[in-house]
């Protein structure tokens, strides 16, 4: 896995996500409000760890939205045959949010 972090201000963050086939993302919730831009890919998973429920769908380029805050913990898994990778831009309300924070 690799982020890279490409803007960061007070209240916006954006980074490049990529994962090979098979890697996850850590364990987090989404702090903040966030769109997401799909680069490269064919599927993508997210994995709930409380209740181990696992929604998979599949993905492409230029796929595009918005998403709200999800406080459950959770990761993105890439189960498909390409390497996936997308542009997330954070919108935060202040400079002290993380916009996906670990597990305590």
């Amino acid at each position: 896995m690799k982020i890279e972090v490409l803007e960061q201000g007070e209240r916006i963050v954006i980074r490049r996500l990529t994962l090979a086939v098979g890697e996850a993302m850590p364990w987090h919730a989404d702090a903040c409000r966030r769109y997401s831009v799909v680069l490269s890919g064919d599927r993508l998973a997210i994995e709930y760890r409380s209740s181990g429920e696992r929604i998979e769908f599949p993905v492409h380029r230029g796929l595009s939205g918005w998403d709200e805050p999800e406080p459950r913990v959770h990761r993105a898994v890439n189960p498909g045959d390409l390497p996936y990778e997308e542009i997330v831009t954070f919108l935060r309300e202040h400079g002290d949010i993380e916009p996906q924070p670990s597990p305590t």
